[in-house]
């Protein structure tokens, strides 16, 4: 057997890791949130009786949703500072293979389970491809002051086996495991080592992305999971507020003084024939339907509040008018977590990017630019609603705004445009066009 030249103890480590207690909670905690985020709710629910009917609202997907799409919601240009062959490397790479695509689902399962890693592969053709593992997916050791090297990752893989034994065909869980160092890549099959080869490329070629960012960890943490509980405790109180209602729907008869062997018969619009000292009472239930339809919007909008996610960028405005600025406040909190993750993403992007060019054997890169869609966060432009206002103060003119919609015009050409439209409107507003600062 292969053995790593650093101390054997780091794979055994790493093996061991994997299955503490510990780290099997936070790969199960990962794998709810994954159940939530996906509609499978109910299997966690507490049902007392079989006339309990499970209800459940998702509210993860929408606001995870809602998160993951910040960056990723369209193709994005990059400007890239580095070798001119390396640069045409990834500018190539990036549109062959769908950059955007994939970095959005590492986005998401950041966002779900704390952590992805995006894996950088090569084919025997030289061609690049990437894999991208959530947290639920592996166990990582690191052990740098700040933690945040890999010293070793353990993907996880749980897979059916079948069995024939003697025609009956039995169904064995087996969890495939399998180790990365610098130096080499053990392969287990259950608790056996299997197979154990070289890691010809010196390193572990991983880049991680975090939903957020944990001190003096390499994990992130995971936001999904505070929503997730708050989730769980919002469907509770649903199902136990229906199983009320249903409760409430007919009077409980409660019928007492029976002796063994006597008998009732209770017919629904007939009298009940009672035996001699037995009584019939209707049962008076007072459930607080109206205090728990209250607790029900607490949790629904804690669970907004908590996310960073407005309730207005997910159902609207319900109607009401809301101007610019008052839009602004309310989306505060989802501008801040864009800003926040914009910094921390163009960091991961510039490691994926180096990461991919030391795997194809090029020059490594200075820097990566990302164009994150800021302007298009919010669904109107606030500054617009004071245009007017401007105009006349004569802090913006007509001719500015008409070159911000179209870049390509010189000043002379979109001068030209204010003047043919304002006497085009003049014709059909009785010269109440507006005039240009002179």
């Amino acid at each position: 057997m292969l053995q790593d030249s650093t101390p054997t103890s780091i794979s055994s480590r790493v093996y061991l890791g994997t299955f503490t207690n510990d780290e099997r909670k936070r790969r199960e905690s990962a794998l709810r949130n994954k159940d939530f985020f996906y509609g499978r709710q109910e299997q966690y629910l507490s049902i007392l009786n079989s006339d309990v009917d499970p209800i459940t609202i998702n509210m993860v997907n929408p606001i995870v949703t809602k998160k993951s799409s910040l960056l990723y919601n369209r193709p994005l240009v990059r400007v890239f500072d580095g070798p001119s062959t390396s640069v045409s490397y990834l500018e190539g790479l990036y549109s062959q293979i769908k950059i955007d695509t994939i970095l959005k689902k590492a986005d998401l399962c950041a966002e779900l389970t704390g952590t992805s890693l995006v894996y950088v592969g090569m084919y025997e053709d030289g061609s690049i491809y990437l894999i991208v593992y959530d947290a639920s997916d592996f166990t990582p050791i690191s052990n740098d002051v700040e933690n945040k090297v890999l010293e070793a990752v353990s993907l996880v893989t749980i897979r059916n086996d079948f069995i024939d034994k003697g025609g009956n065909i039995e169904v064995q869980r087996i969890l495939d495991t399998e180790i990365w160092t610098n130096n080499y890549i053990y392969n287990y099959v259950g608790s056996l080592e299997k197979q154990s080869s070289p890691n010809e490329l010196g390193y572990i070629p991983f880049v991680a992305f975090k939903g957020q960012e944990v001190n003096n960890q390499y994990l992130g943490h995971s936001p999904t999971t505070s929503l997730r509980q708050l989730n769980h405790y919002l469907n509770q109180t649903l199902t136990n507020l229906g199983y009320m209602i249903k409760m409430q729907s007919a009077t409980p008869i409660v019928l007492t003084g029976f002796s063994n062997g006597e008998a009732v018969s209770v017919h629904p619009g007939t009298a009940i024939s009672l035996p001699a000292g037995s009584t019939a009472e209707a049962l008076n239930l007072s459930p607080k339907i109206m205090e728990t339809m209250e607790l029900i919007k607490y949790l629904e909008e804690k669970t907004y509040e908590t996310s960073c996610v407005p309730k207005i960028s997910i159902v609207g405005n319900m109607g009401a008018a809301s101007s610019g600025v008052e839009l602004m406040i309310k989306w505060a909190p989802l501008i801040s977590v864009f800003k926040e993750k914009s910094v921390r993403f163009q960091n991961y992007e510039f490691e994926l990017a180096n990461m991919i060019l030391s795997v194809a054997g090029l020059d490594a890169i200075d820097d990566v630019k990302v164009l994150y869609p800021e302007e298009n966060l919010l669904p109107i432009d606030p500054s617009r609603e004071l245009l007017e206002t401007d105009i006349k103060l004569g802090i913006r003119t007509p001719v500015d705004e008409v070159i911000k919609l179209n870049p390509n015009l010189t000043e002379s050409d979109a001068e030209a445009e204010v003047l043919a439209n304002i006497g085009f409107n003049n014709q059909f507003n009785g010269g109440s066009g507006v005039r240009t600062n002179e």
